[in-house]
């Protein structure tokens, strides 16, 4: 494996190794200050191809000071539907971050 290879796979690994630290983080700041609330699944969508499933899940709710947003869920189960009520936590500064209460 010659350097250029070697640079290339360290700095893909660095980056995949910050977006997990990320992702954890947010989790964690979802869970320790998230803010509860009831929300309705508005729109599930599915980006894998033929051979792969990546769906995404999508919820509308209002914040404390009443604003309507929709949040992309961390969390998605396979059984939630368009429509459905949910509860869930939203992060405090980034509002559109939200995790179902399990």
């Amino acid at each position: 494996m010659d350097m250029k290879t070697m640079v290339i796979w360290g700095g893909f690994i660095a980056i995949c190794a910050i977006i997990h630290w990320l992702s954890r983080r947010m989790k964690k700041q979802i869970e320790e200050n998230g803010i509860e609330t009831v929300g309705v699944i508005s729109r599930i969508t599915d980006e894998g191809g033929a051979e792969a499933i990546d769906f995404c899940c999508y919820v509308r709710y209002r914040t404390q000071d009443g604003e309507e947003v929709e949040g992309i869920l961390s969390n998605p189960r396979p059984d939630l539907e368009e429509g459905q009520q949910v509860y869930i936590k939203y992060h405090p500064k980034h509002r559109t971050n939200a995790r179902l209460i399990q």
